[in-house]
């Protein structure tokens, strides 16, 4: 009878091998499942790229949903905090009054964020109706938008 040796790493291998078979036999405790609770998916989406979202001195939280008509905008403004936005039908074109005067598009499924002082306006270039879902996140006693000017330095037309 040939007699083998384990490595060091090999015998750590085997010992979470049978801590994991012994768990599973014991009855590990799992989750419950609610009782009485209902949820509803209103809308799912996907950044684009990954976000690391920092936010200070957040004390509202506050959910819209958004329907711009053809043709239709939200007209020139800011937000005070955040907002994640998600596309659940339709396209969005945003305008950004950056020193780039930078366009961008998010179709049905995109979500983004709007932060910061750049002004923006959404607008819907299509012939569908647009709807968007929005969750505020902001300091107590702000609006959740300012008006602001349509910027002089970019030509969007």
């Amino acid at each position: 009878m040939k007699r083998t040796t384990l490595s060091r790493r090999g015998k750590i291998i085997t010992a979470l091998v049978a801590a994991a078979a012994t768990m599973g036999g014991a009855g590990i405790a799992t989750a419950t499942p609610p009782v009485g609770a209902t949820l509803v998916d209103r809308f799912d989406g996907k950044f684009l790229t990954p976000h690391d979202i920092k936010v200070n001195n957040v004390t509202d939280v506050v959910q819209q949903t958004l329907t711009i008509q053809p043709g239709g905008e939200t007209g020139w403004h800011i937000h005070p905090g955040i907002v994640v936005l998600t596309v659940k039908s339709g396209q969005i074109t945003r305008k950004n009054a950056d020193w780039h005067c930078t366009v961008e598009t998010f179709k049905a499924g995109d979500s983004f964020v709007k932060q910061g002082g750049v002004p923006l306006n959404g607008v819907n270039e299509t012939n569908e109706p647009l709807v968007v879902e929005l969750v505020y996140l902001k300091p107590e006693g702000t609006p959740l938008r300012y008006e602001r000017e349509a910027p002089r330095h970019c030509n969007f037309d």
